[in-house]
């Protein structure tokens, strides 16, 4: 009996009892998907067969000789003689599902737009070799003749009324595709090797969820005991009872959390989440709560684990950082492809824990990305509750594209999403619904009649003055304060990284021992580390004062007397006012506000825009309508009223282009690829370093580094994820310090501050994002 193999194993003998069969894992990887996929539907349909054809038929080309001889060690005849992803992919296009066809045809190098897959059909190792294989492979896996082809949407016009639902069938299917087939390969690898099994997961059942919704509730009432102020305590009391009483009496859908900084929004927005969970007619399976940026993912996910009463390293809470993620697959024919392919299925995220703390970045450019390692977990997405925090920092050039999508994960994969702001963006603007994008039925948590930004006023803002410049060494002084006037804490908010260290040089000369900086130029670890600083300082009543970069507005737990805030947008001063008298501590018998925003024009920005002013242009955008519309009108914008709030998003919509990239009309003509590269929420985001130098933490990251290159484990990977920077705009003179590691890490050798961070003198300066 001749025998098909699908992964070689270590025992090169003639019984090769550790290697893998190909009948044995065409049939695990298509039950595997085909219960992935039955967890989803669209239009009532179940995704189950289609995902199950897709499983049985991604690896048909490897019965071929010519791949059979390569994974006996013989030299193929050539090199597309081994090539294995177009013959399945062919069957699937003869049988008009096109669905299919793109998912196998993408699982190993990624999704290809129409033209490439149809070149893969036709190629030799396409049509062609199906024929010539079938008899031998229905012989070995009967199961293949017998496959019933289940009714999908169809993918033959590129511009009818079901192509952007084609896209998403697509993108689910290849999820369910990738993520069996990288299972199954990962566990064949971990047997043939001898290792112990990773525990799993636990799931979020309703005794689960309701467990953790009672110690989140404790949480709060631990956090309400410590607020001095009844007037912000009772605001964050209505906020919570309003967002459980929406999550108990709601279906899924749309929902707005509108809540100012400071008002409890995160915890309140996870107790809606839980609450909505327990009720067992919404079928939901995870809760997905997104940061708008990596530089705040570590503190938001630490104070989850803690309000849910779960370990840091627990596996009930997945904390995804991008920065360890996989890169794309290699193209077919590298010899080296096999063993990266392992490597790669257990580094990438599947997102099937419980709950899952990640990054706009993450989340919203793997809805519409082409590669496998980033399409893995999508499946995973159906039927969970999604709190999107911070909305507003989604950019305006993909606000179109990006609400399209979010509306199909409500109308079609049965998800609740919640759009968490203090500064929500007009998200029903009629550009939007003119694009098919504005977003309807949306729910408000909180009842207008608790008049929250009204009672959480806490804070006076001081607008700079027409032509009024302060330097660093200005802004210096108003932060420490003079003779008779010294502040014990301030805080300043700049745009630039450059900006924040030579503020802060110039304050550490003054005040060595008090001063602290936070920039993305510091792995998550270490900036964890200064926040823990800052917030026992400040507790205690000792002098502190703190220079960031605009990190520090979204979802950081910080309270100063005074807050400095570089001109920017609108939503990015409040974001940093919302660091100001957060507790209601400064305000006056009265009720009056206490806290000080200071917003401030810098020279250095007015000279050299290039150095220290953000590149991105609906950032410079936003500040244009801030002073074009409202300071240079005379009209100084009240931060505290969601009317000026509205106008303000109004107008930054009117001027702009809400899909810059025409990512519509790519998703509609089945251009995968290019979707994938134009959906960009940071444009050029650079690539991950290990901070193997920081001086602090140089043991225990060798000891991780080399735990990984023992045992590439995806658990392993994440525990480095806290001390890695994102290296923006390499240049030679960095890479030059850059050392390639263990299964494609990427470790940095140079400098590397106690205070600040990444550094060498010739980095380029970049915004925080």
């Amino acid at each position: 009996m001749k025998y098909y193999y699908a992964h070689s194993g270590r025992d090169a003998s003639s019984d090769r009892l550790d290697w893998q069969l190909l009948r044995d894992h065409l049939l695990a990887v298509s039950r595997e998907a085909k219960r992935f996929g039955s967890d989803i539907e669209i239009q009532g349909r179940s995704l189950g067969p289609a995902a199950y054809a897709a499983g049985l038929f991604h690896d048909l080309g490897k019965y071929r000789p010519g791949f059979q001889s390569k994974i006996f060690g013989a030299p193929p005849p050539d090199k597309t003689s081994t090539y294995h992803k177009q013959a399945g992919a062919a069957k699937a296009w003869q049988r008009k599902h096109y669905a299919v066809a793109f998912a196998i045809a993408g699982h190993h190098g990624g999704l290809p737009d129409r033209d490439g897959l149809q070149k893969a059909v036709r190629h030799d190792s396409g049509e062609s070799a199906a024929a010539a294989l079938w008899p031998e492979a229905i012989a070995d896996c009967p199961e293949l003749a017998r496959c019933d082809w289940p009714t999908l949407i169809s993918g033959g016009s590129s511009r009818d009324d079901s192509s952007l639902l084609f896209d998403l069938e697509t993108r689910l299917l290849f999820s369910c595709l990738v993520d069996s087939d990288w299972t199954d390969t990962s566990e064949h690898d971990r047997r043939v090797k001898g290792w112990a099994a990773e525990p799993g997961p636990p799931r979020l059942t309703k005794e689960t969820a309701e467990s953790w919704l009672t110690s989140v509730l404790a949480r709060i009432r631990t956090r309400a005991d410590e607020c001095k102020n009844e007037v912000v305590r009772q605001a964050r009391a209505d906020v919570l009872q309003a967002a459980l009483k929406a999550a108990a009496e709601s279906s899924p859908g749309f929902f707005t959390l509108e809540v100012p900084t400071g008002g409890g929004k995160t915890l309140a927005g996870l107790a809606f989440a839980l609450k909505h969970a327990t009720e067992a007619k919404n079928g939901l399976r995870r809760i997905i709560y997104i940061a708008p940026y990596l530089s705040i993912l570590d503190q938001n996910a630490r104070e989850i684990r803690e309000a849910l009463g779960v370990a840091r390293d627990g596996p009930a809470v997945f904390e995804h950082h991008s920065l360890s993620d996989p890169s794309s697959d290699t193209e077919e024919g590298d010899e080296q492809r096999e063993e990266r392919r392992a490597v790669a299925a257990r580094r990438a995220e599947n997102w099937d824990a419980p709950v899952i703390v990640t990054t706009n970045v993450q989340f919203l450019e793997s809805l519409f990305s082409n590669e496998p390692g980033r399409c893995r977990k999508l499946h995973n997405i159906a039927r969970s509750v999604i709190v999107l925090d911070e909305c507003q920092a989604i950019p305006a050039r993909l606000l179109a594209p990006t609400c399209g999508m979010l509306r199909q994960l409500v109308e079609h994969l049965g998800c609740t999403i919640v759009l968490a702001t203090a500064t929500q963006p007009t998200l029903n603007h009629p550009e939007l619904h003119a694009r098919g994008a504005g977003l309807s039925n949306v729910r408000p948590i909180v009842p207008p009649e608790l008049d929250l930004f009204a009672r959480l006023r806490r804070v006076h803002v001081e607008w700079p003055r027409a032509g009024e410049f302060l330097d660093w060494n200005d802004a210096s002084r108003l932060m420490i304060g003079g003779e008779g006037e010294a502040q014990q804490a301030a805080l300043c908010v700049v745009n630039t990284k450059r900006a924040a260290r030579e503020l802060f040089q110039i304050l550490k000369e003054q005040r060595p021992n008090d001063v602290f900086h936070l920039s993305t130029w510091m792995c998550p670890a270490h900036r964890l580390n200064v926040l823990d600083q800052v917030k026992a300082r400040l507790a205690a009543g000792q002098p502190c004062y703190l220079v960031s970069t605009q990190l520090i507005e979204a979802g950081v737990n910080v309270d100063f007397p005074i807050v400095l805030r570089e001109m920017a947008p609108l939503e990015a001063i409040i974001q940093a006012a919302g660091r100001c008298n957060r507790e209601g501590n400064h305000c006056g018998p009265d009720g009056t506000p206490g806290g000080r925003v200071i917003v401030f024009h810098s020279r250095a920005a007015k000279e050299n825009k290039e150095r220290y002013f953000p590149r991105d242009p609906w950032y410079v955008l936003g500040r244009d309508v801030l002073e074009t519309f409202f300071l240079g009108t005379g009209r100084l914008p009240s931060i505290d009223d969601p009317k000026v709030i509205k106008d303000y998003f109004e107008r930054l919509l009117n001027w702009g282009e809400l899909d810059q990239p025409g990512i519509r009309k790519l998703r509609e003509s089945q251009n995968f690829p290019k979707v994938c590269k134009l959906y960009r929420l940071i444009e050029e985001s650079g690539s991950p370093v290990v901070a193997a130098t920081w001086p602090e933490h140089e043991n225990e990251i060798r000891r991780l580094i080399n735990e990984v290159r023992e045992r590439p484990t995806r658990s392993r990977f994440r525990a480095l994820a806290p001390y890695q920077v994102n290296l923006s705009y390499p240049t030679g003179r960095q890479l030059a310090f850059v050392e390639e590691g263990p299964h494609g890490l990427a470790i940095w050798r140079g400098g590397y501050e106690p205070d600040m961070g990444l550094w060498d003198e010739l980095l380029v300066e970049q915004t925080i994002i």
